[in-house]
């Protein structure tokens, strides 16, 4: 029998879907520096902001304290996986951690870098434009590697994260 158990809250699952639609909006189909492009990437940085705040007092798998990546951990996943086996984790597994830190920087550091292209001060800076195109390629490679990894897991690993993140459950097992 499966018993189901709620691993992602609603508001991740929000963050997640919406902040990934922006992006690919704003990297794939918005041209930079329009009104669409700037807007996504203010939403973006609104949403970052509540989800920083809700990684210090939201659900338990939502806190950074609970999926901080260690060294150690990242070592030891990493040999379970070259022995192809899965570690099912309450919440992320150390690359999956280190994985949302990764994005969390980049999105942060594009959205920022964004809203500094449109100041007085800076306004009409090539570098800024090339650092903030090096952020957002960056994210997008990252987020490539990330759907990889999930996929992956999905279709040969113990747990289906897609529709975790979906559904924000969890189906184990029961005995």
């Amino acid at each position: 029998m499966k018993v189901q158990s709620m691993i992602w809250d609603p508001l991740i699952r929000f963050f997640h879907w919406t902040v990934a639609a922006m992006f690919l909006l704003n990297f794939l189909v918005f041209e930079e520096g329009d009104t669409n492009h700037r807007w996504a990437g203010y939403y973006i940085l609104a949403a970052l902001a509540i989800r920083i705040l809700w990684g210090f007092v939201g659900s338990k798998n939502a806190r950074f304290k609970n999926f901080l990546p260690t060294p150690s951990g990242i070592k030891h996943h990493l040999h379970l996986l070259k022995s192809k086996q899965f570690e099912v984790s309450k919440g992320h597994n150390p690359i999956g951690g280190l994985m949302v830190f990764a994005l969390l920087f980049c999105l942060l550091s594009s959205g920022i870098s964004g809203w500094m292209m449109g100041l007085d001060a800076f306004w009409g800076e090539d570098w800024l434009e090339e650092i903030h195109e090096l952020i957002a390629n960056t994210t997008m490679m990252l987020v490539v590697f990330h759907v990889s990894a999930v996929v992956l897991f999905s279709k040969f690993g113990p747990v289906n994260l897609i529709k975790q993140m979906i559904t924000g459950q969890r189906d184990k097992q029961s005995k």
